[in-house]
């Protein structure tokens, strides 16, 4: 029988979960201002801001799926 998690640990499993999505979601702010370079002519940055908007989005929903399945 695996043993119960405590409240304490699943606040701050939750609270780790929230910070990580705060600079996730920061990073990709970050990424959708450098894929407007994309429109300037800037391919290279702008392929940097896409791959980083989509990475940040990608991780940010992983963490939602973890949040819930801890539940």
């Amino acid at each position: 029988m695996p043993p119960s998690v405590s409240n304490t640990e699943k606040l701050v499993s939750s609270l780790h979960r929230g910070i990580l999505g705060l600079l996730l979601g920061m990073f990709g702010l970050l990424g959708v201002g450098l894929a407007k370079k994309l429109l300037m002519g800037d391919y290279l940055l702008g392929t940097v801001g896409v791959v980083l908007a989509l990475g940040a989005g990608y991780w940010i929903l992983s963490l939602f799926q973890e949040g819930l399945r801890e539940r």
